[in-house]
């Protein structure tokens, strides 16, 4: 279904908060939010104006919205367009390439260079993102909390995570493994890294 262009219907748009009448590209109706097919971390382009990512997708559209969260301390959030795939893009890339080399290019409107930490986007069509302190959350799922977001560090690498609520003690509703290829002083506990099926407190 995202493969075609669509248009938002405005109310909808009014009940998220985003400006998104007339939104083009993949992921603009009111369907659910897929957490596998629309949440990704990404390397930042040496310039701070870019953003590049991996998806199995091949059909994503140039103009999908991309929100972007930097999970360092203190978290920021930037909102950018697609704009392409190319053969990794970014420079410095991912310590190892993937498989598939080629990558989606998620342009900013404005230089993000002075962002910390690991980067989340989420693409299509959400709530504009809220600053709380030092804390990113955007509303994702209806009738739900905020979703806030997390890293930390393994032996050899950082774990993004996206939580319902408060990072550890509540509900993990996403979690992706980034491999830096050096190694680091573990700060991750369990509940960041354990596999899906166990990652939800009862």
């Amino acid at each position: 279904m995202h493969s075609f262009v669509r248009y938002v219907i405005p109310p909808l748009c009014a009940a998220l908060g985003v400006a998104c009448q007339g939104e083009k590209g993949s992921f603009t109706g009111d369907e659910p939010f897929d957490y596998r097919t629309r949440m990704f971390v990404a390397d930042e382009d040496s310039s701070g104006t870019f953003v590049c990512f991996t998806a199995k997708d091949t059909t994503l559209l140039p103009e999908t919205r991309v929100t972007i969260v930097f999970t360092g301390h203190p978290q920021r959030s930037a909102t950018g367009r697609l704009r392409s795939r190319e053969k990794l893009p970014c420079i410095p890339g991912p310590p190892m390439p993937p498989m598939d080399s080629i990558q989606y290019v998620a342009e900013m409107p404005r230089d993000t260079s002075d962002r910390l930490g690991i980067i989340i986007v989420l693409l299509g069509s959400v709530a504009k993102p809220l600053q709380r302190g030092d804390t990113v959350t955007i509303e994702i799922e209806p009738g739900q909390p905020p979703i806030r977001f997390q890293s930390c560090a393994s032996y050899e690498g950082i774990h993004a995570t996206a939580w319902s609520g408060t990072p550890v003690t509540s509900s993990r509703r996403w979690h992706a493994y980034y491999y830096l290829g050096y190694d680091v002083e573990p700060t991750c506990v369990e509940a960041e890294y354990a596999p899906d099926s166990a990652s939800r407190p009862g």
